[in-house]
């Protein structure tokens, strides 16, 4: 396989993925001063292709993109693929939106193989709940408010201890994990 690079604006998605793939010699990092123009779509699976497809156009080389999806049953779903713009504006306050009995939220990664030939999609999703009110440093966007299934420790509060173990229950740690085996990574 060619080497294949690693596409985003978002410097702590950045860091999970340089620490997953560490000791790879095939996968190049690209940080994106501004990442590509993603499209308005609540299709998880739609998005990340697009996104890809999108980001392939712009470097012309094999690369990999990450969507994520923070569905909080409560909200009907939402804010879902739109968590980036819902958390730019209420960060933590999300927390106050949802009634303390109905805090189940649904975690879903999509990652995307391109190639200018084929896009290979890996969905992946974690169950758990949202936290009353941020807990921990760190991560991004979702971390500090979601409590994944089996745990009493947010994304955040995990990490903070082991970056390892946060990855190997997190939606896109598990993404990642599959397409670095698919690739021969």
């Amino acid at each position: 396989m060619k080497t294949a690079y690693y596409l985003t604006s978002n410097a702590n998605k950045l860091r999970e993925v340089e620490h997953l793939f560490k000791g790879s010699t095939k996968l190049g990092f690209v940080k994106a001063r501004t990442g590509v123009t993603e499209i308005l779509e609540t299709d998880l699976r739609t998005l990340v292709l697009n996104k890809a497809a999108a980001a392939y156009a712009r470097v012309r080389y094999p690369i990999i993109v990450e969507h994520g999806a923070f569905g909080i049953e409560d909200l009907g779903g939402l804010p879902g693929t739109l968590i980036r713009p819902f958390w730019e504006t209420l960060e933590g306050g999300i927390c106050a939106l949802v009634r303390p009995d109905r805090r189940r939220v649904t975690l879903k990664s999509a990652v995307c193989f391109c190639d200018g030939r084929q896009r290979k999609v890996i969905l992946k999703e974690v169950e758990g709940t949202l936290a009353d009110a941020p807990r921990g440093k760190g991560g991004f966007h979702w971390d500090p408010i979601f409590i994944p299934k089996g745990h009493t420790k947010t994304f955040a509060e995990i990490a903070e201890a082991s970056l390892d173990d946060k990855l190997s229950i997190s939606a896109a740690g598990l993404a990642y994990a599959e397409l670095k085996k698919e690739l021969g990574l």
